[in-house]
Parts: C-alpha cells; sequence; structure tokens
C-alpha cells in the first residue's frame, strides 16, 4: 500500500512539475483510454465467474442498500452541518 501511495505522490509531483510541457496534454486521454480498457477486461473477468454471476441478484440488492444508505447518510450529515454552520447568519438578518 506505501509503494501505491509513493507512486501516486510522485505522479502528482511529475504533474505538477511538468504541467506547461505541451506533450504533457494528452495524457487525459490516454488515462481514459486505459480506463476503459481496464473496465473491458474487468467485465470479461465477472462474465468468466460463474459463481459470481450466480449470485449476481443478491450482491446488486446489497450494492443498492449500501449505495442509498451512503447518500442518505451524505444528506443527512449536510444537513446537520448546514444548520450548525449557517443558522446563525440566517438569525441575525
Amino acid at each position: 500500500m506505501f509503494y501505491l501511495i509513493m507512486t501516486l505522490a510522485a505522479g502528482v509531483c511529475a504533474g505538477f512539475a511538468g504541467r506547461r510541457i505541451k506533450a504533457f496534454s494528452h495524457i487525459g486521454k490516454a488515462v481514459s483510454v486505459t480506463v476503459f480498457v481496464m473496465l473491458f477486461f474487468l467485465g470479461m473477468e465477472i462474465g468468466a465467474d460463474r459463481q459470481l454471476l450466480e449470485n449476481i441478484s443478491e450482491l446488486g440488492f446489497r450494492a443498492l442498500v449500501l449505495a442509498l444508505a451512503g447518500v442518505a447518510g451524505s444528506v443527512l450529515l449536510s444537513m446537520v452541518l448546514y444548520r450548525a454552520l449557517f443558522r446563525k447568519e440566517t438569525e441575525n438578518m
């Protein structure tokens, strides 16, 4: 894990140092293509896994519940923080 973080940090530093180099302007497209290729191969791996496909409905339901819980928690915490931080400003007006 340490190596992954250090590799990411090195990439951030290289990108920051080379942001004005014309050749670096095309890196975003290369990254997008790489991500699409990786997603394609991930889909191939999922499609080839018989046990995963047999349990896809249960996994999908769990993913839906986790996503809804994450959104609900984010909305609730946002409301609490908004009221705590900005309530005094609206009362003084």
